[in-house]
């Protein structure tokens, strides 16, 4: 693998131990955001595994690059996407959802959003070369 991928998929890895981390001390809105930052980097990681580059925090479109630049079907992992692509913001800025992130998320909704990003870092780990 190329070590560029390599050092995007081990800071996604560390990433989602955060977001595991912030479920142990209650922080459900870091446990949002770290899980969109964990699946974001492993996907980036895929994408730079293959030669692409790409960038933006939008977790669809970089399922659409991997899909159409890469030929990789995301079929498996796209309901995923769509779930956590929008706690990159939500989970982090009071104006994004008119309310305040940690008074926002509870525990069912991080513990949910922590348990597809172990899933997209899983999906990834699969297809990294």
């Amino acid at each position: 693998m190329r070590r560029e991928a390599l050092m995007w998929f081990k800071q996604a890895e560390s990433d989602l131990r955060k977001a595991l981390n912030d479920l142990t001390t209650k922080d459900w809105d870091g446990a949002a955001f770290w899980s969109h930052q964990a699946s974001e980097k492993a996907l980036k990681a895929l994408i730079i595994s293959r030669g692409k580059f790409a960038r933006g925090h939008d977790l669809m479109e970089l399922g659409r690059v991997i899909r159409e630049e890469l030929g990789i079907d995301i079929s498996e992992i796209i309901e995923l996407l769509k779930e956590l692509t929008i706690h990159y913001t939500v989970a982090r800025y009071p104006n994004a959802a008119n309310a305040i992130p940690s008074e926002i998320y509870t525990e069912d909704k991080a513990k949910r959003l922590v348990n597809m990003a172990k899933k997209v870092v899983e999906w990834v780990k699969r297809f990294l070369l």
